[in-house]
């Protein structure tokens, strides 16, 4: 990294010279804490690393930066490069057909040694990455340990209670009562929450223990392998009749499917207690006190068959991060500076700055963010990283990250790769051609929101779970197309 510090002055010193050639950045911004790109630090860092100078500008603004990509199409073009694009596929294929955006298909393996080395070993990638017709619209994030979403569990509460880890859900029913009646939180208050899950998609998290590993289509697969509308299978009853139990029993509140977390609606206080018994989530202080993370780990329940499945829900590869526009007039250079970040130097810029000024590692080899000065660690966030807020180009340092020196996000982590370690993606990303998924969307949005209705109109009692209801639940998802929707993902 002093490489990059010398080399930084170097470039200070010819900026004036260089700026007339400097490629035009835009982007989408949704970091949180206010991040000005003409002013980061990662990009004259980046100059400094790549010898490429850009002149950025983030657009925070979501609605306009929908109409900055929607005013493409018309010729529009805002800067020689999308980076932290945020496109979605069916943009991708539409600023490729108006010509407002470059196939990178041609370009990446003599621009891009870094890129093209990882999709050399991984070639499975490329397939994702590419449209149906081979064209590559954008580059993407790779991230080979992907955070997953977990069912945690308050382990410390478990063994207050003497109880062992649920390997059932009749275990795991038995488990949550006794943290909602026996206080394990030992406050002398009767507030703990069992089942602090809000709403139908926490819940659906459950239907692995059930041997059940669905996605947001409501698909999963058979033992054969085959696509199947996952309401369809015979243990989908058991799940919504456990949410039934839970609700008539009190393990799931009243309002469970329309209210916060129970730690959340003490957010005005300055309650530090864990209340929440089982929640859902990528990490537990997304809903629980930071200190009282440690506490939870991930909560692994082999199915029916004694196999333990899980969903991996995002996949190593998140599409859509950088674009090339057909006003640039050097692409070859705009490659070479984002190529960087799929390489470890590059990378670590984004995720941790430069060590010795931000970062520095202690004797056990686990690095920290300098605080010294005065300096908090928003402001690194603001000032010198780039990671947070809409997802960027370039290779998660993961090897990297599991060396920080915090006991937290040490224990996520590893909960994460215990989870990871037995998860499994139902459909591919993009296996459907631009027709079959505008078709597949369409089916997926109608049949979700009845999907979600019919759980909770069963599991609260509004509606009696008898054979009868059930099955005519079902006619009711076939006729607004389940069937078809299954037929689309058949085979891929």
């Amino acid at each position: 990294m002093k490489k990059i510090a010398a080399m930084i002055l170097a470039m200070s010193l010819c900026l004036s010279a260089v700026s007339a050639q400097a490629l035009t950045v835009t982007g989408l911004e949704t970091e949180t804490i206010t991040r000005e790109w003409e002013t980061s630090l990662f990009f004259s860092r980046m100059e400094a690393l790549t010898g490429v100078a850009v002149s950025p500008h983030g657009v925070a603004d979501e609605e306009e930066y929908a109409q900055l990509i929607a005013g493409m199409e018309q010729g529009n073009i805002p800067a020689d490069v999308l980076f932290k694009a945020g496109l979605t596929r069916e943009q991708e294929q539409s600023l490729l057909d108006a010509g407002a955006i470059l196939d990178l298909a041609p370009l990446i393996e003599e621009n891009m040694p870094h890129l093209s080395a990882l999709l050399e070993e991984n070639p499975q990638w490329l397939e994702t990455i590419a449209l149906e017709d081979g064209r590559i619209a954008s580059l993407p994030l790779i991230n080979r340990t992907e955070r997953q979403v977990c069912v945690w569990i308050n382990a410390a509460w478990l063994e207050r209670l003497g109880i062992a880890m649920p390997t059932t859900p009749e275990e795991l029913t038995d488990a949550l009562i006794a943290m909602r009646d026996r206080d394990p939180n030992q406050n002398g208050r009767r507030d703990e929450v069992a089942a602090d899950l809000t709403g139908v998609y926490e819940m659906r998290w459950l239907l692995p223990y059930f041997g059940i590993v669905a996605d947001d289509y409501n698909l999963a697969r058979d033992a054969q392998g085959h696509a199947v509308f996952a309401p369809e299978l015979p243990a989908y009853r058991d799940f919504i009749a456990l949410l039934r139990e839970w609700v008539e029993q009190g393990i799931l509140p009243e309002d469970a499917f329309t209210a916060m977390h129970s730690t959340q609606a003490l957010s005005s206080s300055e309650e530090e207690t864990a209340t929440s018994g089982l929640l859902v989530s990528m990490a537990p202080y997304s809903a629980v006190p930071v200190d009282a993370s440690m506490e939870y780990q991930a909560l692994l329940m082999p199915g029916p068959d004694g196999e333990t499945r899980w969903r991996d829900m995002l996949g190593p590869i998140w599409t859509g991060c950088f674009a090339v526009t057909r006003t640039c007039q050097e692409p070859e250079k705009a490659l070479a500076w984002v190529d960087a970040l799929y390489g470890e130097e590059g990378a670590l810029l984004a995720y941790a700055g430069v060590e010795g000024e931000d970062y520095a590692y202690n004797e056990q080899g686990r690095w920290t963010f300098l605080l010294d000065g005065g300096r908090n660690i928003n402001e690194i966030r603001s000032e010198v990283l780039m990671y947070t807020g809409t997802a960027m180009p370039g290779l998660y340092p993961s090897d990297f990250l599991a060396a920080v020196d915090s006991d937290i996000d040490l224990h996520v982590i590893t909960q994460s790769e215990r989870v990871r370690a037995v998860s499994e993606q139902v459909t591919p990303a993009y296996a459907l051609n631009a027709e079959e998924q505008a078709r597949a969307d369409e089916l997926a949005a109608t049949l979700g929101g009845m999907v979600d209705r019919g759980i909770a109109q069963f599991a609260t009692g509004e509606r009696e779970l008898t054979d009868e209801n059930y099955q005519a639940w079902l006619d009711a998802l076939r006729e607004a197309g389940s069937a078809e929707l299954t037929a689309l993902f058949e085979g891929v």
